[in-house]
Order: structure tokens, then C-alpha cells, then sequence
């Protein structure tokens, strides 16, 4: 099933998206002030990815096929010394 796919640039913690949604692909950036995490957690606070981020680092990844899916949002719970842009499909 196909839908309609929006890319988020987060630069702090959050609220990514409050409904049902399927990350699709993600890019994250170190700050370049040290080794970096990134967590994001569906909407029942379970996390569902966690990425280190190397100092200087730029990097970007596809998640195959439906992705990982977040009941209920996504929420970006650790974002230290890292930039993350999340993609979606709704």
C-alpha cells in the first residue's frame, strides 16, 4: 500500500507525528561536538530504534519494505549532539 510520504527535520526532542505512522527512511548528522545518540519511541514509549551517530558524521538509511511502524506517533525521546530528518508514510 502506498502513501503519502513527508520528511521531518528534528533538532531537539519531541512530538515527530501524533498519529498511526511507518518510518520509511532516516538521515542523521552528528553536531560534530562528539559521538552522537538518536531514539525515537511510538506513542506507548516503546522504542522502536536507536542509532549512534559518530562525530562527523552524515549518514542516511532505507528501511526495507513497510518500514518500522509507531502505533499511536512518533516521538524523537534522546537526540544528543545529532540532527535526525525522519521520513514518514502515513
Amino acid at each position: 500500500m502506498k502513501g503519502d510520504v513527508k520528511a521531518v527535520r528534528k533538532a531537539t526532542t519531541g512530538s515527530v507525528f501524533a498519529g498511526r505512522t511507518r518510518l520509511r527512511g532516516i538521515i542523521l548528522a552528528s553536531d560534530g561536538t562528539g559521538a552522537g545518540t538518536v531514539i525515537l519511541q511510538d506513542g506507548n514509549s516503546v522504542t522502536q530504534l536507536q542509532v549512534d551517530v559518530p562525530n562527523g558524521d552524515v549518514f542516511a538509511y532505507n528501511l526495507a519494505e513497510d518500514g518500522i511502524l509507531f502505533e499511536g506517533g512518533m516521538t524523537v525521546s534522546t537526540l544528543t549532539k545529532a540532527t535526525v530528518t525522519v521520513i514518514l508514510d502515513k
